[in-house]
C-alpha cells in the first residue's frame, strides 16, 4: 500500500501559483428565491479544508461567495488528520476525512491535501486559486443542461424530506447521498497555525446519509428528517459509485 501523504499547501506556495493582480471581484450571488423549472441543475462544489491550515481561510471564503448563488451546491467537509498540529477543528469528522480520501483514488494522487475543490466530482483544484475555479466552475455550468433534475421539499405534516427522482436511462446505477449543511460560523481560533485568527466558514456538512442506489426508474424516497440542531439545509447527491461523477443535484435550504 503507497503511504498517504498530506499536504497543507502553505500562503508562500499558494502565493507562487497566483499572478500578482489587484483584488479580485466577488463571485456574483445567486437570484434571490427558488430556481425556475428551465434552469439547469446546480453544479456541485465541495471544499475539504481545515481550521488547523493556514492557507484554508482563502477557499473557505471562495466558497462562502459560492454558496450564496443559486445555481450552485456548495458544500465545506472539514477534515480531521489537521487536528493534531495544534487546534482541533469543531466541525471536523472522520467521516468527511473519509470522502476526501475516497477522490484520492479516484484521481489517482499519492496524497489528500487542504484546501481542495471538487467540483461535480470531475475536477479537483487548489480551493485558494480563484482564476482555476472560476473557470473551472465556469466549464462545469455549460455541461450543466445534461444532468438530472431532481425535485427536493419538506413535508411539513409528516417531518420529511420528499426527494423525487425523474425516469432516466442510467449506463449503470447512482448512489443517493443526502447532505445536511449549516448555516455560515465565525469561530475565534486560539492555538495551531491560524491563531488568534477570526474564522469564517459555511455550508458546513453535518449529517451524511446514504439512501441506497437507483436504477433510472421514476421514484419518490421520503427521509424523516435528520436531526442535527446545526443543521440549516439540505443537498441530494446522485454520485457514479466509486465517488466518481455527480450527474444530479439539488439543495433545500430551511431558514427561507
Amino acid at each position: 500500500m503507497r503511504k498517504l501523504i498530506a499536504l497543507c499547501l502553505s500562503a508562500a506556495a499558494v502565493a507562487v501559483l497566483l499572478v500578482a493582480a489587484a483584488p479580485p471581484a466577488p463571485f456574483p450571488a445567486g437570484t434571490a428565491g427558488a430556481a425556475e423549472a428551465g434552469d439547469a441543475p446546480p453544479t456541485v462544489i465541495e471544499l475539504f479544508t481545515s481550521q488547523g491550515c493556514s492557507s484554508c481561510p482563502p477557499a473557505d471564503q471562495i466558497l462562502y461567495e459560492l454558496a450564496r448563488r443559486d445555481d450552485v451546491v456548495a458544500i465545506s467537509w472539514h477534515v480531521s488528520y489537521w487536528d493534531y498540529i495544534g487546534w482541533k477543528d469543531p466541525f471536523a469528522t472522520d467521516w468527511s476525512t473519509a470522502r476526501q480520501r475516497a477522490y484520492r483514488g479516484r484521481f489517482e494522487r499519492n496524497y489528500v491535501y487542504t484546501p481542495q475543490m471538487v467540483i461535480d466530482g470531475q475536477h479537483d483544484v487548489i480551493g485558494s486559486r480563484r482564476g482555476t475555479v472560476t473557470r473551472t466552475v465556469a466549464d462545469s455550468r455549460a455541461e450543466a443542461a445534461g444532468r438530472i433534475r431532481i425535485g427536493l421539499d419538506r413535508d411539513i405534516a409528516s417531518d420529511e424530506l420528499v426527494i423525487a427522482l425523474p425516469p432516466q436511462r442510467l449506463d449503470r446505477a447512482l448512489e443517493i447521498w443526502l447532505v445536511g449543511y449549516s448555516g455560515a460560523h465565525e469561530t475565534r481560533v486560539l492555538r495551531g497555525e491560524n491563531q488568534g485568527a477570526m474564522l469564517r466558514n459555511t455550508h458546513v456538512a453535518r449529517t451524511l446519509n446514504h439512501l441506497g442506489r437507483w436504477d433510472g426508474a421514476a421514484k419518490t424516497v421520503r427521509v424523516p428528517l435528520p436531526f442535527h440542531e446545526d443543521v440549516a439545509g439540505f443537498a441530494v447527491l446522485l454520485q457514479e459509485p466509486g465517488q466518481g461523477a455527480i450527474h444530479g443535484a439539488a439543495k433545500l435550504d430551511l431558514t427561507s
